[in-house]
């Protein structure tokens, strides 16, 4: 089987990256993905004080 690669770019920081085509549902690159991770995770805190 073929794997694919596709090009998406970031809802975020509006760059290009590449993902293999089982990922083609991430909207924010690696790095970013990091950022927003972090703040659902302090929201989510917030929420349950």
């Amino acid at each position: 089987m073929i794997d694919y690669r596709i090009i998406k770019h970031c809802r975020l920081c509006k760059i290009r990256f590449v993902v293999n085509k089982d990922q083609s549902k991430k909207n924010y690159c690696d790095k970013c993905e990091k950022i927003t991770k972090r703040r659902m995770k302090k929201e989510q805190a917030e929420a349950n004080r």
